[in-house]
């Protein structure tokens, strides 16, 4: 099994809230709101309880500070 990391979901996926199957450790749904995830999940017929749900994904290089 590959880990997805953080880099390529910055890559691919900046600005985007993504669902990553638990196990599979893949993005199977992404977009710019929860609705829209929920609807991708729901016609994928997975369970958003075997999901993690990252986001909003930050842009590759960019330095955040909290």
């Amino acid at each position: 099994m590959k880990n997805t990391s953080y880099t390529t979901l910055q890559k691919k996926y900046a600005g985007k809230l993504v669902a990553l199957l638990e196990k599979q450790e893949r993005v199977v749904a992404f977009g710019d709101t929860v609705k829209e995830l929920e609807e991708q999940l729901r016609k994928k017929n997975i369970n958003p309880k075997n999901c993690v749900f990252l986001g909003p994904i930050e842009q590759y290089k960019q330095i955040s500070v909290y």
